[in-house]
């Protein structure tokens, strides 16, 4: 009877033990924040949608029909009529990718529909609510990219994520007009989700501005030859918002992805805004910097020297300046 009161005690003990280091483990990773205040003078609200496409998912192993998930922020006491951002998460990222500043869009009049990309997202919610993480296949993807050693395969793995990426945004805004009539689209993103928004400029003439935060023009890379890509190389037609930190700042001449960034940094073009943060990393450039300094720090490859909510709070507020600072009309842009 002693032994088996044992057996249960440390048990009992090993179980405590156990629930103690997780909740530490989750303290550590994730510690408790204050959410960023929002600066507009609307109420806003967010609720989740679903948009079904009419072709299967590529990362389904049954061949379902692809489906993404969209939080849609949005002013409850603004009747102004405002361009809509539609904005695209990084690899392996989330529906909250850029959360402070969807809110603080949001608070200041703007609608912005946060999408989901399922396969390449952390976690994506389905209508029936199943959950399911970021796809094998896609991370295999991400682990063997080289683009300056093998720019040959990574043009065409570019091809394809830029075609998952513009469908699923094209599909959200077909969506949203069905439902919502003519609307004008800001398409914003953040590292591969950048460069589907920079995409969205090229395909859809009812874009008409895009930030995009450390991202490599992906879509405007139309092939490779003799070791190097081949760029569409023409100037956007729309106001472009392209913001960096000190990951690619200093090696935009350098990477051959990045050869549009260096040309277009370099452009007398007055439709180009250029942004660089010092003394922050990639993910710096995005709200888990501030809800993990950790996780940041493990994929930064060390932490960053400014504070996270100094740094997000600039970047609102330099993006938001930016937007409001879009032409009413922006002229039809060419076929």
């Amino acid at each position: 009877m002693k032994q088996k009161n044992k057996k249960k005690k440390r048990m009992v003990t090993a179980i405590v033990i156990v629930a103690v280091v997780l909740i530490a483990l989750r303290f550590i990773l994730f510690p408790p924040v204050k959410e960023l205040p929002t600066t507009g003078q609307y109420q806003f609200t967010s609720e989740d949608y679903w948009v079904t496409l009419d072709k299967a998912d590529p990362y389904s192993k049954d061949g379902s029909k692809r489906q993404l998930q969209i939080r849609k922020w949005y002013p409850t006491d603004c009747s102004e009529p405002k361009p809509v951002v539609v904005a695209s998460h990084g690899s392996c990222g989330t529906i909250g990718n850029n959360l402070s500043l969807y809110r603080e869009l949001a608070s200041h009049g703007y609608t912005v529909l946060a999408v989901v990309h399922p396969g390449q997202a952390a976690s994506v919610k389905y209508e029936n609510g199943k959950k399911t993480g970021p796809s094998g296949v896609f991370l295999k993807e991400v682990s063997a990219l080289n683009p300056d050693e093998t720019p040959e395969k990574a043009y065409e793995v570019f091809h394809k994520w830029m075609e998952i990426r513009t469908g699923d945004l094209g599909a959200v805004m077909d969506d949203y007009i069905a439902k919502n009539g003519a609307t004008r689209f800001i398409a914003e993103g953040h590292s591969l989700g950048g460069s589907a928004a920079y995409a969205m400029a090229r395909i859809r003439k009812d874009v008409i501005g895009v930030i995009a935060l450390e991202s490599p023009f992906m879509y405007d890379v139309k092939g490779a030859e003799n070791g190097a890509f081949v760029f569409d190389g023409s100037d956007y037609e729309v106001p472009v918002l392209s913001v960096y930190s000190d990951a690619s700042y200093p090696h935009l001449k350098e990477w051959g992805q990045y050869r549009n960034n260096a040309k277009f940094l370099e452009s007398t073009n007055p439709l180009y805004t250029n942004i660089h943060y010092e003394n922050i990393g990639h993910m710096g450039l995005c709200d888990l910097s501030m809800a993990s300094p950790v996780l940041t720090a493990i994929l930064d490859r060390g932490f960053q020297k400014a504070k996270a909510r100094d740094m997000l709070t600039r970047l609102n507020e330099d993006c938001l300046a930016w937007v409001r600072s879009l032409p009413e009309g922006v002229k039809e842009k060419s076929e």
